[in-house]
């Protein structure tokens, strides 16, 4: 069942095996995994092998520990739509999650420097970073970046907890015609993991999403580290045909 002669370790061979057979519906939610000391048996490897191949799935949100119980596959986390146009707090919405917004740093308006992928690199922009918690848990940490022409007052305008989509449609009338995302995972640094209540360096879903309004191209820009243990973020692929 077990290759020893793969680079892949051991321990990562059974939770993949084991997250097959969850996905595969063989574990359905609610099922009680079996024991460690079972699977140490089935698979012909030590308990600690077996423990860390339990604790890969369980911070893959795939099951979960109940003391005294045993370790049971979660039920399937809502699939949040990322790139809904109509912004991060109506696709929490959309799926019966309430959601509560923290402003990390206020919007103001300053020179962007220190990322060369930003498309407002060197210039000025009304910029912000905000937290989203669901479920009492930090899920979603967005630093924010708005042309300054275009959004000229909304440093004056209380943000709160409001839906900046809501904002910019209901006080600026503008609606995004389209907008570009790019996905990687990359390790978390020190503040950003304090936000997200994860590990510094664990690594993360870092969205980059660049929104398109009509003759203003490229006028919100934002960068999305999303807490995929959480919430299964996804993207809605429509034909165009």
């Amino acid at each position: 069942m077990l290759n020893p002669d793969s680079p892949i370790p051991l321990y990562h061979q059974i939770c993949e095996q084991l997250q097959s057979r969850i996905r595969e519906g063989l574990y359905p939610p609610g099922h009680m995994i079996p024991s460690e000391t079972e699977l140490s048996k089935s698979y012909g490897v030590g308990r600690p092998t077996v423990r860390q191949a339990m604790d890969l799935l369980v911070q893959r949100g795939l099951i979960q520990r109940k003391r005294g119980s045993g370790t049971f596959v979660k039920e399937p986390s809502p699939q949040i739509d990322l790139f809904s146009l109509a912004g991060t707090s109506q696709a929490f919405s959309t799926k019966g999650v309430p959601t509560q917004k923290r402003v990390i740093v206020p919007l103001e308006k300053k020179t962007v420097t220190g990322d060369g992928a930003n498309p407002f690199h060197g210039k000025a922009a009304f910029a912000m970073s905000r937290l989203t918690v669901a479920r009492d848990e930090p899920v979603l940490l967005e630093d924010i970046f708005l042309d300054p022409d275009l959004f000229a007052g909304i440093d004056h305008m209380d943000l709160g907890d409001k839906s900046l989509s809501r904002v910019v449609s209901e006080r600026f009338y503008l609606t995004p015609s389209d907008g570009t995302q790019q996905f990687q995972v990359e390790p978390l640094n020190e503040q950003r993991a304090s936000l997200l209540s994860m590990p510094p360096l664990d690594p993360i879903l870092v969205v980059r999403r660049l929104l398109n309004f009509p003759k203003a191209s490229g006028a919100i820009y934002s960068v999305l580290f999303c807490r995929t243990d959480r919430f299964a973020f996804s993207q809605t692929i429509k034909n165009q045909i």
